[in-house]
């Protein structure tokens, strides 16, 4: 018997099944992610381009207070070029009867990701938002961003570069691999990979959890000398002490202040959450008086945490509450070999509890999850009355924030927090937008042209932001026949690519 033969053959068949997994796992990664979705062919909207003209409209005065009734606007070339009068042009003008109707600035969601999904793009705009945050950027997103520049129907779009982290090479290479980390081992790489992302076109740099003060410290110091924003979490490296000392802007979560707390704490349990409640009073004024001399701002992304309790004991009836229909199915069906995945059904979601606890086990994983909330709001209450800096964002694409529906869900859950209707206007429109150094947010000459006009008024209640009547993006119209048309289409491009059934999640919708 020839046993060396033998040997190559079964090497031979062994190197195939491993190319051939590598390339079934990419793939299903690429699917669990939203990449092999249908994409809808985004040249079929056709916005109207001319000048326009608003009548007769109640206007958002810029101090986001109270509207300014019976104001007339002009648009053209993309920019708001007179508010309050009208002046002589020769050619075509769109006129949009303003009488009874609110006109705000676009909506900006401060968090969001697109992952895989360009078929998001049209949810946005859809829902009024007219600038997006991607929190964890890849080069599909910069291609994209550049589109949007180019004409493609989209929001406006600042783009984070992928985590940074510190792993050990094997594992650095399975997060890499799998969820898109950065592994920066060393102060060197960490610069090496500043300087890339800078050459490539990301706007700022996302910082993770897991990341070495060495590594955090190589990241703040080279992207101040590129002028580039460095955002995100708390590494647990460094903790609160050392996040006043950096050069970081933003923190991506209102959640990332409760864990550091938390840390800090020596972590929670049930039996003694009351104890880390009043931990979290004790010391919320003191984080703020911080967040404001440092002048780092804080992205709220509150309805992941507002709604953790019942995603984990009462999936079933949160799925039937939101816009399951529109979320990529890719993303929502997940893959049940991934621990790593966001899925958001049953059987792929990771946040529902097992089906083998006890009564008792029950019990305290709700009172546990109950006080997580809690901190959370208790946290987010104190900001909002100290004055710190807060965006509404929204996690879009993780369970079970819907793009660009959530951001509406983000604003009820901040007023419900303790910003006033005005307040989270101005979350989700000037405040952003002043920190994007971006000439939008408000509704004054020479900004450009990126506005919602609404039908109800959301001064009197903030989910008003919700009637939409026309979107205005960088002057372009659409108006609702034509945003119900994008809804459509990214309904069909989703039914085409479902492979689980969630009609029983659509009853009442």
């Amino acid at each position: 018997m020839n046993w060396k033969k033998i040997a190559k053959h079964i090497l031979l068949i062994c190197v195939s099944g491993a190319m051939l997994f590598a390339i079934w796992a990419h793939r299903e990664r690429i699917k669990m992610y939203g990449g092999l979705t249908k994409e809808v062919d985004y040249k079929q909207f056709t916005p109207s381009t001319t000048a326009v003209v608003i009548n007769n409209v109640n206007l958002l005065a810029p101090g986001g207070t109270a509207f300014i009734p019976q104001q007339t606007v002009y648009i053209d070339q993309g920019l708001i070029v007179s508010i309050d009068s009208v002046p002589n042009h020769s050619g075509e003008i769109l006129t949009i009867d303003g009488k009874d109707k609110f006109l705000i600035p676009g909506l900006i969601d401060s968090h969001v990701h697109l992952y895989k999904s360009p078929n998001d793009l049209l949810l946005y705009v859809a829902n009024g938002v007219t600038q997006i945050r991607e929190m964890v950027g890849e080069k599909d997103h910069l291609k994209w961003r550049q589109q949007i520049k180019d004409g493609r129907t989209g929001p406006q779009m600042y783009i984070a570069s992928p985590r940074f982290g510190t792993f050990g090479t094997l594992k650095g290479w399975f997060m890499t691999w799998t969820q898109g980390y950065v592994n920066v081992q060393n102060a060197r790489q960490a610069e090496r990979a500043v300087e890339k992302f800078h050459r490539q076109g990301y706007d700022g740099l996302k910082i993770y959890n897991q990341m070495s003060k060495a590594c955090y410290r190589a990241v703040n110091e080279r992207a101040q000398s590129l002028d580039m924003d460095v955002v995100g979490h708390i590494p647990w490296s460094v903790g609160l002490s050392g996040l006043w000392d950096s050069a970081q802007s933003e923190i991506a979560h209102i959640e990332v202040l409760m864990i550091a707390l938390n840390r800090e704490f020596g972590y929670f349990n049930a039996e003694n959450s009351e104890a880390f409640l009043a931990f979290v009073e004790e010391r919320a004024d003191e984080i703020a008086a911080n967040l404001i001399k440092n002048d780092i701002a804080v992205t709220s992304t509150l309805y992941g945490p507002a709604n953790l309790v019942r995603q984990k004991f009462e999936l079933d009836s949160l799925l039937k509450e939101i816009k399951l229909q529109y979320v990529n199915p890719g993303l929502s069906e997940g893959n049940p070999l991934a621990f790593w995945a966001t899925g958001w059904l049953p059987e792929v979601n990771r946040y529902q509890i097992p089906d083998n606890l006890t009564p008792k086990d029950i019990a305290e994983r709700k009172k546990y999850w109950e006080a997580y909330t809690d901190a959370c709001k208790l946290l987010a209450s104190n900001l909002i009355k100290s004055g710190v800096k807060i965006f509404a964002g929204t996690d879009a694409n993780t369970p079970l924030s819907v793009p660009g529906f959530s951001l509406h869900d983000e604003l009820e859950i901040l007023v419900q927090a303790g910003m006033s209707p005005s307040q989270a206007l101005q979350a989700a429109t000037a405040s952003p937008a002043d920190w994007l150094n971006t000439k939008t947010g408000k509704i004054v000459q020479g900004y450009e042209a990126n506005m919602v006009l609404l039908d109800e008024n959301p001064l009197h209640a903030i989910a008003n932001t919700r009637t939409i009547n026309t979107v205005i993006l960088k002057g372009r119209v659409f108006d609702r026949s034509l945003l119900d048309q994008m809804l459509a289409a990214v309904k069909e491009a989703n039914d085409s690519s479902r492979n689980k059934d969630i009609s029983r999640y659509l009853i009442s919708k």
